[in-house]
């Protein structure tokens, strides 16, 4: 869909309007000037005014129409000029004859030659409606032209002049006023209705526009939508989401955020369908197609939405995640359609995002419950369904316990307990991670404070944190005051984080990491060997341990996953860890047998269900005053 013509081309059309019929009527009436100036004089009825007048009429309407022929953009200045010419020359002209020549019936005959003129001069004045030169120019030339009559009105009073000039002096000067009131009275209402229509247009235009993109608003996607389905016209929905755009508007502005969306909507209207903006960075697309061809659409604008922009000096890179639904097969009903390319766009965000999905039924359940989800986690911190359990990690050697780590759960009113893996993603994805990860912070802290005052001794909280939070600027400053609040010494709070987190901005983890370890914050890499199994970076990250993952602990126990392999990894890890002075725990310890082995290998902790199972605080606080 093309998008509207903007003010400045509506202008250009309207002077064009204005234009054509002016290059038909300037040269008609400096033909009738021409005719004036060769048969005036045989005629009888030349005068002197006439033999300089004419010509010279002749010669500006002449140069007038050349220029308006040449230069269409000089419409307003041409029309301008020949108002306030041809005032002049009717002005001077009835003065000329009033007060020049004899009073005799030649007067007469000089007016009714000359002034059947005037009306055009009158509509030409009103010809183009913001030309306020001109029509000042023409309201002074009637006053002038009353004026004058006046006067000579005046004397022939005195002076007893004929009869027939006072007649035809009073006749041409009604019908003057009257053509004047008349057109200035039309042309007022014709503005105002002009006006009134361009309001509508405009109102409209701004009902079923998008003012930031000029794109097509939601209620006309939905009129082109039913006009579709009740024609029974198939086309296909592609619901467009933009992923990491609300990146760009935190980290550049909502300035870049809009030029961002303008350049979208841009992309998206070179292509030959229907494109609308929905809110915020969803748009949606109608391809009159059949699927197939639908899809490849879709391919093609993922391509070019992930193409980089330059906005504000500034190179950034956003992508698309696109859901397709197709009328008839996937419903008949606009909302219907929307939800299904809306939830087949969600899949795409779920798997990873940057992609294209064909709407399928057997996912919708799925789909549903996660938005419904996402939306849910949302008021969960307010409406107390979040908690978190701690579970012990001991020592492999006396089985004391060292510390616990902190761990989150959900428990929703209608699904009941949420998986950690799946509720932790959605809030990483939302951006929920961020408040969650601040109270899980204050929270744990609060505990292990607890724990100190009832056990008597110190014992360390661990609390896993995000790359998305430890990334962040204030992130420092949010541990040093979960710190303060539970007047809890720093050397017992470790931050854990996995090795995707580390390596995904390795520099500012870096920095963050120095600052905590400034602050006596322990920290630990958490899944050590599922990620980037990097061993160079235990010696040059500011940690203090390492938690071998533990699908390698599972392999220990199952002589059909390569044992031997496993035993020397793990050989290998807490070798260079005790090299490195780092401590390592060993997660997911379930059976006696991996328990032993891990012992043999002198790891140093452990935690795991064979161990102890996660409890809520009282629990851990029960723990730690049994042991001695």
């Amino acid at each position: 869909m093309k998008a509207p013509a903007t003010n400045q081309d509506s202008q250009v059309h309207v002077d064009l309007a204005w234009h054509r019929p002016l290059l038909l009527a300037l040269p008609g009436a400096a033909l009738a000037f021409l005719i004036g100036v060769l048969l005036d004089g045989p005629s009888g009825q030349h005068s002197t005014f006439d033999q300089f007048g004419y010509p010279a009429a002749f010669a500006l309407l002449v140069v007038l129409s050349a220029v308006l022929w040449w230069r269409p953009a000089q419409l307003n200045r041409v029309v301008t000029l020949l108002v306030v010419a041809m005032s002049s020359f009717f002005l001077s002209k009835l003065v000329y004859i009033l007060f020049v020549l004899p009073q005799t019936v030649q007067v007469q005959l000089e007016m009714t030659e000359t002034f059947f003129w005037v009306p055009a001069l009158q509509v030409l004045s009103f010809y183009i409606p913001q030309l306020k030169g001109a029509r000042l120019a023409s309201i002074s030339f009637f006053g002038g032209f009353l004026l004058v009559s006046v006067l000579a009105l005046l004397r022939d009073h005195w002076t007893g002049t004929a009869l027939g000039i006072r007649y035809s002096l009073l006749e041409l000067n009604f019908a003057n006023v009257m053509l004047f009131a008349v057109t200035y009275t039309f042309i007022g209402f014709k503005e105002r209705y002009a006006r009134e229509v361009a309001q509508h247009d405009t109102l409209h235009h701004l009902l079923v526009t998008d003012v930031l993109t000029n794109l097509p608003n939601r209620q006309q996607l939905q009129t082109v939508m039913a006009s579709s389905i009740a024609a029974r016209r198939p086309f296909a929905v592609l619901f467009i989401d933009l992923d990491g755009f609300k990146l760009i508007n935190d980290t550049l502005g909502h300035r870049v955020g809009d030029q961002a969306l303008q350049e979208t909507a841009r992309r998206l209207t070179s292509q030959e369908a229907f494109a609308a903006r929905l809110s915020g960075d969803e748009f949606v697309m109608l391809v009159w197609a059949k699927e197939d061809a639908a899809m490849t659409v879709a391919r093609t604008l993922v391509e070019r939405l992930a193409q980089p922009m330059h906005l504000s000096g500034q190179l950034v890179t956003m992508s698309a995640s696109i859901g397709v639904s197709t009328f008839p097969e996937d419903g008949h009903e606009i909302q219907a359609l929307l939800q299904h390319a809306d939830s087949a766009m969600y899949t795409v965000k779920a798997a990873g995002k940057q992609g294209v999905r064909r709407f399928a039924p057997d996912t919708e359940a799925a789909i549903e419950r996660l938005r419904a989800l996402e939306a849910a986690l949302h008021q969960a911190l307010h409406n107390g369904e979040l908690s978190l359990v701690y579970q012990p990690i001991c020592s492999l050697q006396d089985g004391v316990i060292r510390k616990f780590e902190a761990l989150l759960r959900w428990t929703h009113p209608a699904y009941g307990p949420i998986a950690p893996v799946e509720f932790i993603s959605i809030a990483e994805r939302t951006g929920q991670i961020l408040p969650l990860g601040a109270w899980v912070l204050r929270e744990a802290c609060r505990a292990a404070r607890g724990w100190a005052e009832a056990a008597g001794r110190s014992v360390a909280v661990s609390v896993n944190v995000s790359a998305l939070q430890v990334t962040q600027p204030n992130f420092v400053d949010l541990v040093r005051e979960a710190l303060n609040a539970s007047a809890l010494p720093a050397s017992a709070l470790e931050i854990e984080l996995t090795e995707s987190a580390v390596m995904r901005q390795l520099d500012v983890v870096k920095s963050a990491l120095r600052d905590l370890q400034r602050l006596g914050v322990r920290v630990a890499i958490d899944d050590f060997g599922a990620g980037y199994s990097s061993l160079s970076y235990l010696r040059d990250l500011p940690i203090n341990a390492i938690k071998i993952d533990r699908s390698f602990v599972q392999d220990l126990g199952s002589p059909r996953r390569a044992p031997q392999f496993v035993l020397a990894l793990i050989e290998a890890v807490i070798g260079i860890a005790g090299t490195l002075e780092l401590q390592v725990v060993a997660e997911g310890i379930e059976t006696p047998h991996q328990l032993a082995m891990l012992q043999d290998l002198g790891c140093d902790l452990g935690q795991g269900y064979l161990l102890a199972r996660p409890g809520s605080a009282e629990v851990a606080r029960t723990l730690l005053q049994h042991q001695p």
